[in-house]
């Protein structure tokens, strides 16, 4: 599934929560793609690491490990990006899948601004830029005690959910059944669960089993189930051995694969398979 986002009410949101915190914020979707930001000028050190090559890669690297962590944690964490500046993200969540990711972006911690700054500096050497030049522009980055960096992401939490209550993020296809039909159709032959589809569409379980009954009359490991039938309906008419179509089905057990076909037609695949070529 692709995010979709109201991109005019979610620059307002950005620009007052920039206003009563003072830190700036970006918004990524599920793709880990940027949509928007506030303020929308980086400050003069992150440009100027993004000015080289390796540091516009570093950059880009470091955002997307960031959003897979939140992914995976599903909340918020702080960090200490690869140019040295703390940063935090949480994950917009939206029916039980991640819809996209908010990231407070470029602090430095008051508590040790000058050991902070030196890091800063050595990492920008690494990309080829010159002490002075990384001094002059550390400034621009906003400096917060701990206590405000805590509370800064808290707020960020709560931004998230405000942005799923407003209905600033949605799924594009809210109807993903065809997809899930088609992925799951593509993919008889391998191991297919619950979890696995979950993680693949970014769905819970609960709107998986909804999605399912709705669009397939059944649970979603009944449909899975009815597809292996199906397919192995198909071979059979075809010159397969039973246990090629076994395998092609997704059942590893040549035994247990005679023993569901039967349950589910009342004849054995080869039985089946006879009843067939009679007609």
């Amino acid at each position: 599934m692709i995010s979709s986002f109201d991109i005019q009410n979610l620059d307002k949101l950005l620009k007052d929560f920039h206003t009563a915190v003072g830190i700036r914020i970006s918004i990524f979707d599920n793709e880990f793609q940027l949509v928007t930001e506030y303020p929308k000028v980086a400050p003069s050190f992150c440009t100027l690491i993004r000015s080289t090559e390796a540091g516009e890669s570093g950059c880009h690297k470091c955002d997307m490990e960031a959003c897979e962590r939140a992914k995976k944690m599903r909340k918020p964490h702080i960090y200490t990006c690869h140019a040295g500046i703390t940063e935090a993200i949480t994950p917009i969540q939206l029916g039980g899948g991640v819809v996209g990711y908010a990231i407070l972006a470029h602090m430095l911690p008051t508590e040790n601004y000058k050991e902070s700054v030196g890091k800063a500096c050595d990492l920008a050497e690494g990309y080829g830029i010159s002490r002075q030049k990384s001094l002059r522009a550390i400034s621009s980055i906003t400096s917060k005690s701990t206590e405000e960096i805590h509370a800064a992401v808290s707020i960020l939490e709560a931004v998230s959910s405000y942005v799923y209550i407003k209905n600033l993020a949605v799924w594009k296809n809210e109807d993903i059944s065809s997809d899930i039909e088609k992925y799951i159709k593509a993919n008889l032959d391998k191991p297919l669960s619950s979890e696995g589809l979950c993680k693949q569409f970014n769905v819970s379980r609960s709107n998986l089993y909804q999605i399912s009954l709705k669009a397939f009359g059944m649970g979603i490991k009944q449909y899975i189930a009815y597809c292996r039938i199906e397919k192995a309906k198909q071979l059979l008419l075809e010159e397969y051995s039973i246990s090629e179509i076994a395998e092609a089905c997704g059942y590893g057990e040549y035994n247990y694969f005679c023993k569901v076909f039967k349950k589910a037609t009342g004849m054995s695949p080869t039985e089946y398979r006879k009843s067939k070529r009679k007609v």
